[in-house]
């Protein structure tokens, strides 16, 4: 009788577990997800358009798949059994093209795409013809590199081949004196679960900067260190490894108090930290308000009269706010916001330092405009 009874319960337990699974499923389907802001992409939608020729040849069929495993039920939680499970049970290096070292999170890369890096560099190339042909002041490039290349440096991972990628800048952009970054910068100066810098580790980068452009700042390191937390890094849920969050450093002192940014786009002006921002789904936003078509940094304790134009991605938004103390004003632009034909009519290039800092995750991208 036990016996019995006891079969009778597993197998109603199996029943209620797939009936629940159906459920979960039918209701996901119902409302799928669009996008996620865990893993920062667009889901997989039930196939529209359905066509015997899609079926046949299977266009259809991997669109379905595609469905199913973005809309499956509890995603997240199996993303993270699979993930701790691959690198802390199995002990492999790498869980779809994440590792982590020493709490430190990276996504691995063995090449760049020639594609993007020739359209990206083309790009820049274009400014510099238009706006820097009679250019008669000082313009520079600097690279900030991938963690990537940090993991490969310190433990062996594979990487592109970084060498190539500042070779073919430079001789695409000849006009421009090329800033290296790649030694003054360590692993242990970008956030553990986040592909940016943290502010607090960037005063040797904004003295070399400030050294190799020939201008002083009598400001520099002289910070007063403040902290907000708890801190989510974009690896921390795309990684699907969920480590303890961190804490997030800001510098300020008198002049950076002071600093007022001006939006081009919605007119509005703020400081150069915005603390609800850091409240939202992207909290490095909190550094110049995220990713802006074109800003105006001005500094109304400007010592000199000097003007600073910055091309840059979102690895800029916690330098600016230090090298804008040597500046009376820093035009700010991210051309994947902003077209650079544009720039002309809203930018007076002449007189006025140039200086482009991008990522090479942002150069190994088709996102300019």
């Amino acid at each position: 009788m036990n016996k019995k009874i006891k079969n009778i319960a597993v197998t109603l337990t199996f029943v209620m577990f797939i009936a629940a699974a159906v459920v979960l499923c039918a209701l996901r389907a119902g409302t799928p997800l669009t996008y996620s802001s865990v893993e920062k992409r667009p889901m997989a939608l039930f196939p529209t358009n359905v066509t015997w020729q899609s079926i046949i040849d299977k266009t259809s069929i991997e669109q379905f798949d595609d469905f199913t495993v973005d809309q499956f039920p509890l995603r997240e939680f199996f993303r993270s059994v699979k993930a701790h499970f691959v690198l802390d049970v199995l002990g492999l290096k790498e869980n779809n093209g994440y590792a982590i070292e020493n709490g430190s999170i990276a996504e691995i890369k063995s090449s760049f795409n020639q594609q993007y890096l020739d359209y990206s560099l083309g790009r820049l190339s274009y400014i510099c013809d238009r706006y820097l042909s009679e250019h008669d002041k000082n313009a520079y490039l600097a690279i900030i590199p991938d963690k990537n290349y940090y993991f490969a440096k310190n433990y062996g991972y594979p990487c592109p081949d970084y060498d190539a990628l500042i070779k073919q800048a430079k001789e695409q952009l000849p006009s421009l004196e090329y800033i290296d970054l790649f030694d003054v910068l360590t692993l242990e100066d970008y956030y553990k679960t986040d592909w940016h810098c943290d502010q607090s580790k960037l005063t040797g980068v904004v003295d070399l900067l400030n050294d190799r452009m020939n201008v002083s700042n009598r400001f520099a390191n002289n910070y007063e260190y403040h902290t907000l937390s708890p801190f989510y890094g974009g690896y921390h849920d795309q990684s699907a490894l969920y480590p303890a969050p961190e804490t997030l450093t800001y510098l300020t002192n008198d002049v950076i108090n002071a600093c007022t940014v001006y939006d081009y786009a919605t007119g509005e002006t703020t400081g150069v930290y915005v603390m609800e921002l850091f409240e939202s789904e992207t909290s490095y936003d909190f550094f110049l308000s995220g990713m802006k078509g074109l800003q105006r940094i001005d500094n109304p304790l400007a010592t000199t009269d000097d003007e600073l134009i910055v091309f840059r991605d979102s690895f800029g938004s916690s330098i600016l706010p230090l090298i804008a103390q040597a500046y009376q004003t820093v035009y700010v632009v991210d051309i994947r916001n902003v077209m650079p034909a544009a720039l002309g009519t809203l930018i007076d290039f002449s007189g006025k330092d140039v200086l482009f800092l991008f990522s090479t995750t942002v150069l190994d991208s088709n996102t300019f405009k």
